[in-house]
């Protein structure tokens, strides 16, 4: 053979089995394994196995169709044609090549690797999954890797938390948070004034996490766990006072009989309609109806509303009724108080003085300032009253109101020169011309206060209230000692009952 193109040559004499069906895929295997190398073999198999089942399956069907008729007819031979079709077609793949089916590479063994998909953690943002992509895109690059690197990424959205939410208001007000000698606290009594309030927050909770606008970066989004922390806390901060409060109607419901407790119960819903009348007015309403309408949209009704009032007053009678009645305050008692806090009686010194000012200003300088003081001075002098001469030349604060000033205390002026002389100088007499940073000035003192304490007489009244104050907050503590030392409190949140001195105090 000379150096032409070689051209293959297919003979049937290397397939001996061409004739049976069973042999068709080793026929074409051994005539590609003859005339095209490994990597481009793979081009066409699939095309040519397909080709070669169809037939396949053809053949048997007719074979067993017109095998009674036909005995003597060949049925591989409608196969072995279309086998040598096929072969043909491979010969001439093996000289044009197989661009149309695939990419062509420089090295056709070592092919491109296949495509790599990177997977995407549950705990990985979309950001972290983008900077890890773009971070192994620049590793490639820097390395010298020319080759495409093809990462899929996959979008996580990020889920509300208040999908599927229920409102559990109506459930977890029911339950008990505390018992007083087995008489039940709700969540719900507890809770009952904050009722708007926690609408309010859930509502915005919810908004917050539906509306990406609303939302803070870096910040995360509450949850429904986080509304129901603030229900906790709030409980835990309040029940205390519950707690109080239902120790002391307890007792008192003990203590009455049926027909004074009807009589208590009656004084109670009297009192309820002066709050009746108040909540209309507050919330601007002219009936029950429309009141506990209102009351509803704030998440409370005017029964619960009744109830706590009820515990309120109930609670405070109880005390007044069985609490020690405090002695009569005297006369040495007031002294003795007066005398163990003279820091509260205390006071600093102290001036009323009046004021006429002329301020330097671009229209008028010092000397014009000072020729119009003292033709104030003048018309003083004259006997014309201090109001009316100050209401005609100065331009302070305070000329409107004759220059009157009101007491002030030592420490409170600024011009440290003129206060000195405000409590230096004598009472009711007119001082010499005062130059300040940017006016002019005469005073007048019209009283003074020295530093000391004020005097008993003064005072005594005020001292009566406020020891009347402490007896009623003392009253009720040997009481309530007592009362705590019999009761059975059983609460699953954090509760210390309150601690008494060994005399009740």
């Amino acid at each position: 053979m000379g150096t032409g193109t070689l051209k293959p040559h297919i003979s049937l004499k290397f397939f001996p089995n061409a004739g049976r069906v069973d042999s068709v895929h080793a026929v074409a295997h051994r005539a590609l394994a003859r005339l095209i190398p490994l990597p481009r073999r793979f081009c066409i198999l699939s095309d040519l196995l397909s080709v070669f089942r169809s037939d396949a399956d053809r053949t048997r069907h007719n074979a067993v169709r017109f095998h009674s008729e036909r005995k003597n007819t060949n049925t591989g031979r409608p196969f072995l044609s279309s086998a040598v079709a096929c072969l043909i077609v491979a010969a001439s793949l093996d000289l044009t090549g197989c661009n149309s089916l695939q990419k062509k590479h420089d090295n056709p063994v070592m092919v491109e690797a296949p495509r790599r998909i990177a997977p995407v953690k549950h705990d990985e943002s979309e950001t972290q999954v983008a900077e890890s992509v773009s971070s192994s895109k620049k590793s490639k690059m820097s390395d010298g890797d020319d080759g495409p690197e093809i990462s899929q990424v996959k979008a996580i959205s990020k889920k509300d938390p208040w999908d599927g939410y229920e409102d559990d208001t109506a459930i977890f007000n029911s339950q008990v948070a505390a018992t007083v000698n087995g008489a039940p606290i709700l969540n719900g009594d507890i809770l009952d004034r904050w009722g708007g309030y926690l609408k309010k927050v859930r509502e915005s909770m919810v908004k917050v996490c539906s509306d990406p606008k609303l939302q803070e970066p870096g910040q995360p989004l509450p949850t429904p766990g986080d509304f129901e922390k603030m229900r906790y806390a709030i409980i835990q901060r309040d029940i205390a006072s519950h707690i109080h409060k239902k120790l002391l109607v307890e007792r008192l419901k003990g203590s009455l009989k049926q027909e004074q407790m009807k009589q208590m119960q009656a004084h109670v819903d009297q009192s309820f309609e002066k709050e009746i009348d108040r909540l209309k007015k507050e919330l601007k309403v002219s009936n029950r109806t429309e009141l506990e309408l209102e009351l509803n949209k704030t998440g409370t009704t005017l029964q619960n509303i009744k109830d706590n009032f009820a515990l309120e007053k109930l609670s405070t009678e109880y005390i007044v009724a069985k609490s020690d009645k405090p002695d009569p305050i005297e006369r040495p008692d007031l002294i003795a108080y007066y005398q163990s806090n003279t820091d509260k009686f205390r006071f600093e010194a102290e001036v009323k003085w009046q004021q006429i000012q002329v301020t330097i200003s671009d229209g008028l300088d010092a000397k014009e300032a000072r020729a119009k003081l003292e033709k104030a001075i003048a018309e003083l002098r004259r006997g014309v009253a201090f109001e009316k001469v100050a209401k005609k030349y100065s331009d302070g604060l305070s000329a409107k109101e004759g220059g009157l000033r009101d007491w002030m205390e030592a420490g409170n002026l600024a011009d440290e020169k003129l206060e000195l002389k405000l409590f230096e100088m004598p009472v009711n007499e007119i001082s010499e011309i005062h130059e300040g940073a940017s006016s002019l000035c005469v005073v007048k003192v019209l009283d003074r206060h020295t530093a000391g304490r004020k005097p008993f007489q003064e005072v005594q009244d005020e001292i009566r209230q406020t020891l009347t104050e402490q007896q009623w907050q003392n009253r009720p503590k040997k009481l309530l000692k007592e009362l705590y030392s019999q009761a059975e409190i059983d609460t699953h949140y954090s509760y210390q009952a309150p601690q008494f001195d060994p005399d009740g105090s």
